[in-house]
């Protein structure tokens, strides 16, 4: 990036932070108001490890001490939200370096209503360790080779929801994000991962409006959206799209649709010509004969058939296929989403495929997420919490507790940190079942990645499960068996874990009363024949 482009970013930045500065002022009187609640934590842990650096060959043994306190800010008002975890990590012997090493692990997000129901600002931002090359497989801090790097977060968008009467209900959004990644020698650790991910700035503008109430037989809407991210390195990405739609109901039963729009994306590729854009239009219609099911079909240049069946409130299931000549992921895809929820048993399928970069996943994950001993797990992308349980969505949408909530064994990203346009594909399934004293839940997921500049594709699928059984109070014993294969252009590994252990939840008074959770762990690592023995305080 030239010196002109570095300098236009960094006004653009200062004149974002500037503008939430004077937010933050202007409404002071609602940041006053907030409700605050904080919650202090702190872990303990001893771990030893036959393999430290996880080598084939080259196998040190050792013990990791762990020291993590932390804190989860939260506070509340009927304007405003804030919500913060952090915690910071202090390992001792991390990957048998025999230093130590502090590493910083954020999440934060709020929201701010201006003019209440109008005008909003939301903000977010994470720290978080990386993996840069998929020989490591799983990104802990404490065991490999030094193979990661802190990744940096920052978003802001403000956004304006006017009405127009009856005939028309608007979004007008912009927002701007910077992704940050402390590389320093990786390149050195980890040689064969090409076109490292790099620094960008990403722009976004979205609007949309559509019909009001005062169309009933007539629905319309026009949407417009924009990113834009300019990287330190490499050439910057555009995706851009605008589009209009029309729907005309016949009856409850049947109507018919038509939408149109014009594709422009712009990024690097190894082919030639292999961005479609352009026009694209689709025309069709959809049946719904009963609440219970709905056929949808259109046809076009990027074509498309949906089908729906909700037979009862315990289950519902939607399944897409899609045929684009224009657009991004063109070509055939699937999309797919089933869920079916007894009392005691739970049960959901997920697929997608989409075109995005690293930086924008790494913007839109993260949620620290607590075990069941209270100690906060790493951060992991929202989709995958849904799709694997711990984390579900209510009727109206709201993030709550999914039935695997208690389960920490979290299935991380196996995969390279490159500066790229990937193609990403996910399949994942997920059970849980609870009776008495005891909960069981299952988890596998595939996942494939393609990349604009690397010939090739990078997979990863495995399994996972737990049985936590509290036979008596503030006691409970856990088994977590998890497997995992992940085949890349860098290298190629499967691991292999069962760990079992007992956590214990002690009453204590700090001031007001607090429960200080202690665990014992067993884990043996198959692949890297490593027996981690931990004991973890909070």
């Amino acid at each position: 990036m030239d010196s002109s482009k570095a300098h236009c970013f960094n006004r653009l930045r200062l004149r974002y932070i500037a503008f939430l500065v004077c937010i933050s002022i202007f409404h002071s009187r609602y940041v006053v108001a907030l409700e605050w609640r904080a919650t202090p934590s702190m872990s303990v842990s001893e771990i030893f490890s036959d393999n430290l650096n996880l080598s084939e060959n080259a196998k040190k043994s050792g013990f990791v001490t762990d020291i993590s306190p932390g804190i989860s800010l939260f506070g509340s008002s009927a304007l405003s939200s804030f919500n913060l975890n952090y915690r910071l990590q202090g390992l001792y012997n991390a990957q048998g370096s025999d230093s130590v090493d502090f590493n910083h692990q954020l999440q934060m997000s709020s929201r701010y209503q201006i003019i209440r129901n109008r005008l909003f600002v939301e903000t977010s931002s994470s720290i978080s360790q990386q993996n840069i090359s998929n020989a490591f497989v799983a990104t802990d801090n404490i065991s490999g080779n030094g193979s990661r790097t802190e990744a940096k977060n920052f978003n802001i968008s403000p956004y304006w929801t006017p009405r127009f009467g009856r005939f028309a209900n608007g979004l007008f959004k912009v927002g701007y994000s910077r992704s940050s990644f402390d590389n320093g020698d990786s390149a050195l650790v980890s040689p064969l991962v090409q076109n490292l991910i790099s620094d960008s700035d990403s722009f976004f503008k979205e609007a949309r409006l559509t019909s009001g109430s005062e169309f009933s037989s007539v629905t319309w809407g026009m949407n417009y959206s924009s990113r834009e991210q300019n990287r330190n390195s490499g050439q910057d990405v555009r995706f851009e799209e605008y589009s209009g739609n029309a729907r005309y109901y016949f009856n409850r039963k049947f109507n018919v649709f038509g939408q149109a729009g014009f594709s422009d994306n712009s990024y690097r590729t190894l082919a030639a010509n292999s961005i479609n854009n352009g026009f694209f239009y689709t025309i069709g219609g959809r049946w719904s004969p009963s609440l219970w099911y709905s056929l949808e079909v259109g046809v076009g240049n990027n074509k498309h058939v949906t089908m729906t069946f909700n037979p009862s409130s315990n289950f519902g299931s939607a399944i897409t296929y899609r045929n684009k000549d224009i657009g991004l992921n063109t070509g055939s895809s699937w999309d797919a989403n089933l869920n079916y929820r007894v009392q005691r048993f739970s049960l959901g399928f997920s697929y997608s495929q989409d075109t995005t970069t690293l930086q924008q996943l790494l913007v839109e994950q993260g949620f620290f997420l607590r075990d069941a001993s209270g100690n906060l797990t790493d951060v992991a992308d929202l989709q995958d919490l849904i799709s694997q349980g711990f984390l579900a969505l209510d009727g109206s949408g709201n993030v709550i507790k999914g039935p695997n909530y208690n389960n920490s064994q979290l299935v991380l990203n196996p995969f390279d940190l490159v500066d790229d346009v990937i193609v990403r594909k996910r399949a994942s399934v997920n059970l849980a079942y609870q009776t008495g004293k005891s909960r069981f839940n299952a988890t596998a997921f595939n996942e494939r990645r393609s990349y604009e500049l690397r010939v090739g594709e990078d997979s990863a699928y495995g399994i996972s499960g737990g049985w936590q059984w509290s036979f008596v109070p503030r006691l409970s014993f856990y088994l977590q068996p998890s497997w995992q294969h992940s085949v890349g252009s860098a290298a190629s590994n499967t691991r292999y874990d069962v760990a079992l252990g007992l956590t214990r939840s002690v009453p204590i008074n700090l001031g007001r009363p607090l429960l200080m959770n202690t665990k014992l762990e067993f884990s043996k690592r198959s692949l890297k024949d490593a027996l981690e023995l931990k004991r973890t305080m909070t």
